[in-house]
């Protein structure tokens, strides 16, 4: 890439080898090499935040305040990106998802998952009839527990639900790591992530309606 300020080869980097110039986003750049990591699910997250902090320091606005106009729009331009890749990378569905998009496998709660086939069309796998079924029970046992103002009861449907959720994300991390990557298996496991997160969230919410009870309930995360 040649920089705009000096035009020189600018490098890889957010700023210009040659002139320190902030250089304008990279519309193809992924999450990961936002961040200068190598895709993969399993991440050494502190190594990530490291990466991120040192590269908002970077993109700081006061550092461009007085600077020219491009740069102050890459700059910003810039820190949009980083903030959304770290926002879609520190999340471990978030990043199982992106890595599946990645290789052109997309999770969609309400039609499942879908992926483009070898003729570039769009192939979708409809949401498991054995899931949906699980979810409509979990989801009237809650409403009858917040009828009945049961809050121990919510809160032992919200632990239920976590465990399931942990053992899905465990078996998430299996897929990314088989050689060579199930890629379908973890897409299917995803959409139930999905509905899992879901009636966590509802189920939190729920339970901080009720005024009986003290126990606290975990959001999904």
């Amino acid at each position: 890439m040649i920089c705009w300020s000096c035009q020189k080869a600018a490098g890889d980097g957010i700023a210009c080898s040659a002139c320190g110039a902030v250089q304008p986003v990279d519309a193809k750049a992924d999450y990961f090499a936002v961040l200068g990591l190598a895709p993969a699910f399993d991440l050494d997250l502190a190594e990530a935040e490291h990466r991120y902090k040192e590269r908002t320091k970077l993109l700081h606005p006061d550092r461009y305040a007085r600077a020219d106009a491009r740069a102050r729009r890459a700059s910003l331009e810039r820190s949009v990106q980083l903030n959304e890749a770290w926002r879609t990378l520190s999340d471990p569905v978030r990043r199982a998802e992106y890595l599946l998009l990645l290789r052109g496998v997309h999770v969609g709660e309400a039609v499942g998952t879908g992926s483009r086939d070898s003729n570039g069309g769009h192939t979708t796998l409809p949401v498991p009839q054995v899931l949906l079924i699980e979810v409509l029970e979990l989801r009237e046992a809650l409403a009858l527990a917040v009828g009945q103002q049961d809050r121990r009861e919510v809160v032992a449907l919200v632990a239920k639900v976590r465990a399931r959720l942990d053992a899905v994300m465990a078996e998430v991390g299996k897929g990314f790591m088989a050689s060579p990557p199930d890629l379908a298996g973890v897409a299917a496991r995803l959409v139930s992530v999905r509905y899992y997160r879901r009636f966590l969230d509802d189920a939190a919410r729920a339970c901080e309606s009720l005024a009986a009870g003290s126990a606290e309930v975990p959001h999904a995360g």
